[in-house]
């Protein structure tokens, strides 16, 4: 219990169980380490979703200033959608509340939530769902293609980006995606992709591409980055037409040394360094991984992105499947992971089905 009391009270609101220390970051501009590890409890023990236990795969996470929000790849029973909240109250976290689900009908019909995005003005959180699944002639999947957003502090005013201000989803940008992705072997568009990446700047909003082929089943796994133009309108989140591939990366080019078959699982804007944060993950065998990489929007017009690395130069690793961060401040990361239904263990701890591992990055200082 003293180990759970010395951690950061931050991480507290998650629900902390574990947590364990390393040594401080140096002072390379792209070093970092992990300072805290273990598990957060998403749900009560026990939740059931048609007679089956449901697991917490928890795939996105955003800091608002005032509330942690934490999504779930998978869907929740009843009235909640599957993204929640945990307050925080003058610059700390806020134990005494347990966690608050959100149930406006939009993020309801949503179906696997992948990241969140804070607006560089702090005042709009976005979130968006994989578009890795549609069903022709019918309605019946739309909700996997949707990408939300609310004024930061009005959780029930939530719209929908969408190409008519009608629809309750953003099927309708599909195919802008699908034609922007269109290679030698689609011409004529994209069959098949995975958004796991969302964020904004001041006047472009980006997703991360971490698969694409012929369907579900059959696909390449991607370090893509498109963007588009967008503005506000009273309120409304706009897009433009300008969609544009920003960086497709080779992971076995940049960094030959690491395992194969990973892809994009993240991005976030940082406004103090006007960079990006990136994460890649893999899993294979059973076995789970992840990697945390920076890059300037000089490197991502050039396909390019750094590593992070420890003080002894080794690339910073999670042992588990990272699936999307957020900044608590300046200088420090929440990295969240979803390990799907793995019982993964952290610092001898193995983990329960209503629980998502956690780490927490110390960064250079920034400059």
């Amino acid at each position: 219990m003293k180990r759970i009391i010395n951690c950061a009270l931050i991480v507290l609101s998650l629900g902390l169980v574990h947590c364990s220390t390393t040594k401080s970051i140096g002072s390379a501009s792209v070093q970092g380490s992990i300072v805290q590890e273990g598990f957060f409890t998403c749900f009560d023990k026990g939740l059931q979703l048609a007679g089956k236990p449901v697991w917490c795969e928890a795939s996105a996470i955003v800091f608002d200033g005032q509330k942690l929000f934490i999504a779930n790849d998978k869907d929740m029973p009843g009235k909640n959608s599957s993204i929640y909240y945990r307050p925080f109250a003058n610059g700390f976290a806020d134990t005494a509340h347990p966690p608050t689900y959100l149930n406006n009908a939009f993020l309801k019909k949503a179906t696997k939530f992948e990241d969140f995005a804070l607006t560089p003005n702090r005042d709009y959180i976005i979130v968006t769902t994989a578009f890795d699944r549609t069903k022709p002639g019918t309605t019946e999947w739309d909700g996997f293609n949707s990408i939300c957003y609310w004024p930061v502090g009005q959780e029930n005013n939530v719209r929908v980006i969408n190409r008519n201000n009608r629809d309750s989803t953003s099927t309708s940008l599909r195919s802008s995606i699908s034609r922007l992705l269109a290679n030698d072997s689609f011409p004529k568009g994209m069959p098949y992709f995975k958004m796991e990446g969302l964020a904004v700047a001041n006047k472009k909003i980006y997703w991360g591409v971490r698969e694409e082929g012929k369907r579900f089943d059959d696909f390449t796994y991607k370090t893509k980055i498109i963007s588009v133009s967008y503005e506000m309108d009273n309120g409304r989140l706009v897009l433009d037409n300008d969609f544009e591939i920003l960086a497709d990366m080779d992971l076995k080019i940049l960094a030959p040394e690491l395992p194969a078959n990973m892809g994009l699982s993240s991005i976030e804007y940082d406004p103090v360094r006007n960079r990006f944060w990136i994460l890649t993950s893999y899993e294979a065998a059973g076995k789970l991984g992840g990697y945390l990489w920076m890059a300037n929007f000089g490197d991502l017009r050039k396909s390019r992105m750094q590593l992070v690395r420890k003080a002894d130069g080794s690339p910073l690793r999670f042992n588990n499947k990272a699936e999307d961060l957020c900044l608590l401040d300046n200088n420090t990361l929440l990295v969240i992971h979803d390990d799907d239904r793995v019982k993964t263990t952290v610092n001898g701890i193995v983990r329960s089905e209503n629980q998502a591992a956690y780490s927490l990055v110390k960064l250079a200082a920034a400059r």
